[in-house]
């Protein structure tokens, strides 16, 4: 299965009925789903659209599926999120509501989760050519968005999310990476990683707050409505483990130390990562000692994702030009959490 195959799927005549055809089956025969469009991502399918009544727009949802051809399990099982979702509701986040969900195929072809669609919009996409573009008072939605994440973090997991399936301690979570990493082939960038992989081990913090993490906690997946912050979306990477991961993953996406000159030129406009740090640290509880860390593992993760979808990429199995992009900063992100993990050896 390749991006190809799921956007094809997404931008299919087949697909748009079942969708039109599951909206009068659960909203009676008056309503109708209109604005049926992808959204893109990268964990499978989603679509948007609009559910009326005759002219009344009654709900705006968003469908997930799993693309066909691909086993249904991790990021892939959409029927992982409905805890997660619920708890963050219950927890009052802003994100994306469970409104409908099946294990029944008869509707899609597969498990569905229906979810409620986000007003507003995200910034423009940092890894394409709009992201010099910007928006306006980032500071300010920056700010907001870490406000959220420290809501986040304070989830009591173990109340919350009893039970669920996604747990990933620190010693699992480099190890996963570098089963990722294994899959590619340059040798220079394995024994990189391996290197960072080994650091990583070697300096790991005593004291490590456990909680939910995004995964992916950065502007791609905000959605503003205005300059309001409506919530955070792409859930499908989230687990149970060492939450301050999030601020370093923040903290690597706009650190101009680990990216090449394709995306230098439109990374003016962004916040630096102190920034982003001094916001959480306001009104988290945990100190951030340990913080380099954390950026380290974030370096890491990102590049050991980049060296086996670089090769899919090169190789036209999965084309996707934003993998040039990373590809030029591999080094750069290995050699930042390098520099991070040297830094705590003394």
């Amino acid at each position: 299965m390749n991006a190809n195959s799921a956007q094809a799927l997404a931008h299919s005549d087949a697909l748009k009925a079942q969708i039109r055809a599951w909206t009068r089956d659960t909203y009676g025969a008056a309503s109708s789903a209109l604005a049926i469009a992808p959204l893109g991502g990268h964990s499978g399918v989603t679509i948007g659209f609009d559910v009326l009544d005759g002219s009344r727009l009654v709900e705006r949802l968003v469908l997930k599926i799993p693309p066909p051809g691909v086993a249904r399990k991790n990021n892939f099982d959409v029927l992982r999120q409905v805890p997660l979702l619920q708890a963050l509701e219950q927890s009052g986040i802003p994100a994306p509501r469970a409104r409908f969900w099946s294990d029944d195929e008869r509707a899609f072809g597969a498990p569905y989760l229906m979810m409620s669609r986000l007003p507003g919009a995200s910034p423009p996409d940092l890894f394409q050519a709009a992201a010099e573009r910007g928006f306006e008072d980032a500071g300010n939605r920056f700010e907001r968005a870490m406000d959220v994440l420290v809501d986040i973090h304070a989830i009591d997991v173990d109340v919350s999310l009893a039970g669920w399936n996604a747990v990933r301690e620190p010693v699992a979570e480099i190890e996963h990476w570098a089963n990722i990493l294994r899959r590619a082939s340059d040798p220079v960038w394995l024994g990189l990683g391996y290197a960072v992989r080994d650091l990583l081990h070697d300096t790991m913090p005593a004291d490590m707050p456990r909680g939910l993490v995004h995964g992916d906690y950065y502007s791609n997946n905000w959605v503003f409505d205005g300059a309001r912050f409506s919530g955070a979306v792409d859930w499908e990477g989230a687990s149970i483990g060492p939450s301050l991961l999030d601020v370093g993953w923040a903290c690597m996406i706009y650190d101009r130390d680990c990216w090449g000159p394709m995306r230098l030129g439109s990374m003016g406009w962004q916040p630096q990562p102190e920034q982003l740090i001094a916001r959480y640290a306001e009104r988290s509880p945990w100190h951030l000692d340990d913080l380099g860390w954390y950026r380290a593992l974030a370096g890491y993760r990102l590049a050991c994702i980049t060296a086996y979808y670089f090769e899919e990429h090169r190789s036209g199995r999965r084309p996707n030009d934003a993998w040039e992009v990373f590809g030029e900063s591999f080094p750069l992100l290995m050699g930042k959490a390098q520099k991070l993990l040297q830094t705590r050896l003394g």
